[in-house]
């Protein structure tokens, strides 16, 4: 992905979702995923594989639930979820939040959209995030409400932290989606998005509008704290 696309389509988007925080404390929390993320995000590696072993068995029977036969068509369905989500939680936007069944939710869905997609989604997460986007490494999103405000220096932190919300925000949209806004943050013109999609430049247009709707939608339930109506509700989606 061309940095100088991302960088400039991502900063005037951002610019559009970063609006003032929500006011209040951030809620304290001393639940074992909150303590996991934490402790994974400082760099215990042991926390990681605490994760996985808690929550994979759940990850995996959403998947194949969500997924039938087009996950057996992909080969060893079990190696590719938990590679997926390694991937996710090892090269993904961070973030943190105190919610177990939100954090499974959070992690299912985008593992079901990396595999409703091409292999080249999954690799280019795995990919450096510096090489395929120029975020701020420090940010870390806290999905739990209120969103606390981001300390200085401001405008910078800002910029930073509106770019991992919009690549979390991305990778929870349709494979289709998330198709249109990497044409878009690689500043293709509609006639040749058209053309790499198999539409005429006015379809390709009016895909991107709805698609950047989408996110911008998507960006804002999560700095608002409204997981439940971005992940499935773990009670109707199995419990495992």
């Amino acid at each position: 992905m061309a940095a100088g696309g991302w960088a400039g389509r991502a900063a005037r988007l951002a610019a559009r979702v970063c609006s003032n925080p929500m006011s209040g404390e951030r809620r304290v929390d001393g639940s074992q995923t909150l303590d996991l993320l934490g402790r994974w995000r400082a760099g215990d590696a042991a926390a990681l594989g605490a994760l996985l072993d808690r929550d994979m068995e759940w990850i995996r029977g959403f998947v194949r639930r969500q997924l039938g036969d087009h996950l057996r068509r992909v080969g060893d369905t079990d190696d590719f979820v938990q590679e997926a989500a390694v991937a996710v939680l090892r090269y993904g936007p961070r973030f943190v939040l105190d919610s177990r069944a939100h954090f499974r939710g959070l992690v299912g869905k985008i593992v079901v959209n990396l595999l409703r997609g091409s292999n080249r989604e999954l690799q280019a997460l795995k990919r450096s995030p510096d090489r395929e986007m120029p975020l701020g490494q420090s940010s870390v999103l806290r999905l739990d409400p209120p969103h606390a405000e981001v300390t200085g220096p401001e405008e910078r932190a800002c910029e930073a932290e509106e770019r991992e919300w919009l690549r979390l925000a991305q990778l929870l949209l349709d494979p289709a989606d998330q198709e249109v806004l990497d044409l878009y943050w690689q500043d293709v013109s509609d006639a040749e998005a058209g053309e790499r999609l198999g539409v005429a430049a006015n379809t390709a247009r009016m895909r991107r509008s709805r698609a950047i709707a989408r996110l911008t939608a998507t960006v804002l339930k999560l700095k608002r704290g409204r997981l439940a109506e971005l992940v499935p509700d773990e009670h109707a989606a199995g419990d495992g």
